[in-house]
């Protein structure tokens, strides 16, 4: 089992909060010659990983959809895209909108299993709405990076989600909570959203609008040639954070079987 790659959601339950710029820049934090990453964009009907990262494959995540069930690693191999800045590979949505509705949570669960065998870390980026698809991520994943920004409408989705995750059995150990485009001009600090929603904010990536927006313009993720700056420096702190959280639960689920609890 030790071969079996992380999956990490990167969600936010309220749309603009820069979870895609957050998931393409982990990913690259997360990727080197040794710890493989690959790239999920599970927003099916508008999603800009590809964009993000300046690439235009002709596949994307319907090709292997569709094939669900005769899918292997050679298979996974033909579709994804490599970045080529980066080195990280990239599954894209598909084309257009209406073509979301083909894939189901089974394929897409199928999909995600075999990545997990090919790559160190599973990098899904995923729409605010809690669709079959997304739930599914949930419960297969292994960590979810969780977004907050700094005002009420966020965190108040936030608390809904973290309420919906007890209601799902999920344990918020899992959870690595995150506060994108912190501008400490705002009275709602990380300390105060902690206190309000009982979960601790464990990152925190400063506001750096002028590094994002060229990064996103320019098609190249500020993971690659930005990596001074202060939205890097707290994607790298997020990165840390999140590879302890998942040691910890790993020393956690060994402790629990060697003492035969299952």
């Amino acid at each position: 089992a030790s071969t079996r790659g992380k999956i990490i959601l990167v969600y936010s339950p309220k749309g603009g909060s820069g979870s895609t710029t957050i998931a393409v820049n982990l990913a690259i934090c997360l990727h080197n010659e040794e710890t493989k990453v690959a790239i999920v964009d599970a927003n099916f009907q508008f999603g800009d990983v590809a964009i993000f990262m300046n690439e235009h494959g002709k596949n994307t995540i319907l090709d292997l959809a569709v094939q669900a069930d005769e899918i292997d690693q050679e298979l996974i191999s033909e579709v994804m895209t490599i970045n080529s800045t980066s080195g990280v590979h990239i599954l894209a949505s598909p084309p257009s909108p209406e073509n979301a509705e083909k894939i189901t949570a089974e394929q897409f669960s199928k999909v995600l299993r075999q990545l997990q065998q090919m790559y160190a870390y599973v990098i899904v980026d995923a729409s605010a709405h809690l669709t079959d698809i997304t739930l599914s991520i949930i419960d297969a994943c292994d960590a979810i990076v969780l977004i907050t920004i700094q005002d009420i409408p966020s965190i108040k989705n936030n608390r809904i989600f973290l309420d919906l995750l007890q209601t799902l059995s999920v344990p918020t150990q899992k959870v690595t909570f995150v506060m994108n485009r912190f501008d400490k001009r705002i009275p709602i600090t990380p300390e105060r959203v902690s206190t309000n929603i009982r979960q601790k904010i464990s990152a925190v990536i400063p506001i750096d609008e002028q590094t994002v927006i060229n990064a996103v313009n320019k098609g190249v993720p500020f993971m690659v040639d930005n990596k001074n700056s202060p939205a890097a420096k707290g994607v790298y702190s997020l990165a840390e954070v999140l590879k302890e959280n998942l040691m910890a639960k790993d020393s956690e689920e060994q402790g629990k079987s060697q003492s035969g609890v299952r």
